[in-house]
């Protein structure tokens, strides 16, 4: 017994799009000879503002330095451009102030566009304009901060990359009790074998008032397959200083093995905000040449359980599949959604008896930031159905039904790549399926 599907959704309209002011261009010089670098910095000026020599307020721990390189972008979109090395000694974004070092043969300027790599100093990366250079004093230089945008720092660079993350390099919090991370290499269908999976296994106690069957204590059992892959894309115009296309997002492969049981006397509900199983988040930094961008997700499991009335169950089934979640631009569109779905599930024969509808969903909850801060949400719920009706004429009926919803938030904060969003709260993005797996009679 199998069910499989797939849908893509984008909407057909255009969105609307807040275009600033033409921006300065650039293109990258080759990459420098230390793999291990962490920042970068653009200069779009082609003055150097300094202060008095006097000493900066905070220390500057090497230890926690970002190595970093500075950028002088030509004013064209052809424009040329040169890099140097900078150092980002310490930066906070809430104050607008970040401290930078430089050799003696590289100055920090006004205008100068800087990526740095995760550090201490910046956990998830960092991306900014100096506004300002506040003083200078032996190699350090202080400087007040304004947001800056990947197309002032890529230029005319063309990026198109797809990064698994391996279970070593995501960070798991289990949430609830009888959730705990399964540490083996074991392969999953859901799974290719470049792509090393994280399980989590499952024992989840079920609600107050649902009581075990003849099979088996009341509970959600099994296992959460996760593979995630992060997305960019950027692409910029050939006579332009915007973008002509972008993407940003999360996907991968996923697996849920289900082991549902519970007899279930009345109307039970874990609530309308499902329960918290665990939270696991990671990122990656795309080099492109000496630049880090650097994308993030945070992803939270979680399960909700439901019945309307007296119904009995014993189900075990396995979902797998694929799915996209994030934010597509296109130049002649627009910003959309990006987001996909490829599923599939099948099992043995399940028990459903009584005269009511069930629904046990597993839900992940994910968010996507460009050095931490650009914010693209999605929303994949899937679920497992049981229907049975009394006996009908002699005939009671039952049936089993697999399903997911998918919709995806985009925010304001996209802006940046240098194209703004109009408010696309109210507008739905959104997939649903829904299939029936097995069953007999009406239910």
């Amino acid at each position: 017994m199998a069910v499989p599907w797939r849908r893509i959704a984008v909407p057909a309209a255009a969105l609307g799009v807040l275009v600033p002011a033409a921006l300065g261009a650039h293109a990258l010089l080759p990459s420098l000879d230390d793999p291990g670098r962490t920042a970068v910095a653009a200069d779009a000026s082609p003055s150097a503002s300094t202060a008095p020599d006097v000493p900066l307020d905070a220390p500057v721990d090497s230890a926690d330095a970002g190595a970093a390189v500075a950028e002088t972008p030509g004013n064209t979109p052809s424009g040329n451009g040169s890099s140097a090395p900078v150092r980002l000694s310490s930066y906070d974004a809430r104050s607008h102030r970040a401290v930078l070092s430089a050799p003696k043969a590289a100055s920090v300027r006004t205008g100068d566009v800087i990526a740095s790599a995760p550090s201490r100093t910046a956990p998830s990366g960092a991306l900014f304009k100096v506004a300002k250079v506040v003083r200078a004093a032996k190699g350090h230089t202080e400087v007040a901060t304004a947001p800056a945008t990947v197309s002032e720092l890529l230029g005319d660079q063309r990026v198109d990359k797809r990064a698994a993350l391996a279970p070593r390099q995501l960070k798991v919090r289990p949430l609830s009790a009888g959730v705990t991370t399964k540490d083996d290499s074991r392969q999953t269908p859901s799974a290719s074998p470049q792509h090393p999976t994280l399980r989590l296994a499952l024992d989840v106690p079920l609600p107050s008032g649902v009581e075990a069957t003849d099979r088996s204590p009341a509970r959600l059992g099994g296992e959460v397959d996760f593979s995630p892959e992060l997305v960019f894309q950027y692409e910029r115009g050939a006579h332009s200083a915007l973008p002509e296309r972008a993407a940003v997002g999360l996907g991968g492969t996923y697996g849920y093995g289900w082991s549902l049981h519970g007899k279930v006397p009345g109307h039970v509900d874990t609530g309308t905000v499902s329960v918290p199983l665990a939270a696991v988040s990671g990122q990656y930094t795309f080099w492109v040449g000496p630049v880090p961008v650097v994308v993030s997700a945070e992803v939270t499991f979680s399960y909700r359980f439901s019945a309307d009335g007296r119904i009995v169950l014993d189900a075990e089934q396995h979902t797998t599949g694929s799915f996209t979640v994030g934010a597509r631009y296109d130049r002649t569109r627009g910003w959309q959604p990006l987001h996909e779905v490829d599923q599939r599930t099948e099992g043995g024969q399940p028990r459903i008896a009584g005269a009511a509808t069930a629904t046990a969903r597993i839900g992940a909850q994910a968010s996507v930031f460009l050095y931490g801060a650009a914010g693209v949400g999605g929303d994949l719920s899937v679920y497992l159905k049981g229907q049975a009706s009394a006996a009908n004429d002699g005939r009671p009926g039952w049936a089993l039904y697999a399903g997911y919803d998918l919709s995806t938030q985009l925010t304001l904060r996209l802006r940046i790549f240098g194209v703004e969003l109009v408010d696309l709260h109210t507008t739905p993005f959104a997939l649903h399926d829904e299939r029936k797996l097995c069953g007999e009679g009406k239910p």
